[in-house]
């Protein structure tokens, strides 16, 4: 074979299978969360933490998957102590509170959110009444 030609290999059945088995959507890549005013919120499902390369070297991301907006993600010391506090599983719903910046130093500021999870009971859904007839 000579460089730059491609090969073309037949897909098994298993593969053809797969593909036609289920229904399929683009995944898109998480957006970073950058919340303007003390207050915003997200409200969605915790999607895990995963490692970033900044500037400084690596550092932990939070995502959290908002129904029909997408994954966003969102860093800062505070963030992740309060979403490895909290001990939740993936797939958790989670709120996420942004509160400002405050200053540490003369030159460093920190990102201060507030995090709220999921109780095991749901509040506000009626459960649908049973007819006697039915």
């Amino acid at each position: 074979m000579l460089s730059g030609e491609t090969m073309l290999i037949p897909k098994p059945k298993e593969v053809i299978d797969l593909r036609a088995r289920y229904d399929w959507k683009k995944v898109e890549a998480p957006k970073a969360w950058r919340p303007q005013a003390s207050g915003e919120e997200l409200v969605g499902y915790y999607g895990g933490k995963t490692v970033r390369n900044g500037q400084w070297g690596q550092y932990e991301v939070i995502l959290v998957n908002v129904p029909r907006r997408g994954i966003f993600m969102m860093s800062g010391t505070n963030i992740v102590q309060l979403v490895d506090a909290a001990s939740i599983d993936i797939g958790h719903p989670i709120r996420v509170v942004w509160k400002g910046k405050i200053k540490l130093d003369k030159d460093k500021e920190m990102k201060v959110f507030e995090v709220f999870v999921a109780t095991d009971e749901e509040v506000g859904v009626e459960e649908p009444e049973q007819r006697e007839d039915a």
